[in-house]
């Protein structure tokens, strides 16, 4: 059925990185945030991303957040071009899943998985990357022929001049910041993606060879982003494997708002109601335009550091000052 090749991969997106990393990290906040920014266009046909909303939730992650990484942690303050020109941030890849499985429009996906990953970094290799696997988890979820070919295709005609033209502003460092020559690097990895897609062997590429493990090979996915290719060829139910109902609604959610049965006039937030959760003391119920109808439950000083535990429609928060 659709619906479970729909929310198969994000399931197991969830319960890939509580395996590993012993519960809820990053990676699943940063899922989780993705998707609650997703809002259907009003103007034309497909799901994008507000970015009023994601920078706003971005802020309020740093105070609850369940792990980290350098790129992430870059763009709370002010940002150092090397950390957003050279790192990797992981929970990139895992970003695009909420894309994909909210569009059946490409051009859409592309375009919003590319401003995606240059909200957090301008890695090139990850950029590409994450282009080629978003594109080869569409088509298999279409159940399109070709798909190889598709992407060699893909990235032969990933322009770099149309690519500056139409994201240079979408990047949140100077490009007069990055080590090295962008333009030639650009187009060294392009050569190294289409290599790895003619299963030349390399060490760059590594999740999308691992997802073309899973395609071309029938392999068990290693990484994350591969169980979840994966899980596409799934035609059971998952979804009574064992996650907090919240995550099983969020999958939900994702194949209603793929489906257009989600009017974008009551996700839109008109006018953002953003407190100071800190203030407030046990027992205290309050509005926050990202968390809704929220109740301090819990309040403590510990070491110098303000604890928060607030109950809201998601679950329990625990917010670290």
């Amino acid at each position: 059925m659709e619906l479970e090749r729909i929310k198969n991969p994000l399931l197991t997106a969830f319960m890939e990185d509580q395996i590993r990393n012993q519960g809820p990290s990053h990676i699943t906040d940063l899922i989780i945030i993705t998707i609650k920014s997703l809002i259907p266009s009003e103007k034309e046909y497909g799901v994008k991303i507000d970015y009023r909303r994601y920078r706003e939730e971005i802020k309020l992650w740093k105070y609850y957040r369940r792990g980290q990484n350098p790129s992430l942690m870059n763009i709370l303050g002010n940002i150092d071009p090397y950390i957003y020109w050279d790192h990797k941030d992981d929970t990139g890849l895992l970003r695009t899943l909420p894309i994909v499985l909210a569009n059946e429009d490409y051009s859409v996906i592309e375009d919003e998985v590319i401003k995606n990953i240059l909200f957090s970094t301008g890695n090139v290799e990850l950029l590409i990357e994450a282009l080629l696997i978003a594109k080869l988890l569409y088509l298999t979820l279409t159940g399109a022929k070709d798909v190889i070919d598709k992407l060699k295709q893909k990235i032969i005609n990933f322009s770099q001049a149309n690519f500056l033209d139409n994201y240079r502003e979408k990047f949140r460092a100077p490009m007069e910041k990055y080590e090295g020559c962008f333009s030639i690097d650009f187009e060294r990895y392009k050569i190294l993606a289409l290599n790895t897609l003619n299963l030349s062997c390399t060490s760059r590429f590594q999740k999308l060879q691992d997802c073309m493990g899973v395609y071309l090979d029938n392999l068990s996915g290693d990484s994350i982003i591969g169980k979840s290719m994966e899980s596409c060829f799934k035609r059971n139910n998952i979804d009574d494997i064992k996650l907090d109902r919240c995550y099983k609604n969020l999958a939900t959610y994702i194949y209603n708002l793929r489906k257009g049965r989600i009017d974008p006039r009551n996700l839109k937030i008109y006018e953002y109601e953003l407190p100071d959760i800190f203030q407030f003391d046990e027992g205290d119920i309050f509005y926050h335009s990202l968390l809704n109808r929220s109740k301090v439950i819990k309040k403590e000083i510990t070491s110098n550091r303000l604890t928060v535990h607030l109950a809201t429609k998601l679950g329990i928060y625990k917010l670290v000052k």
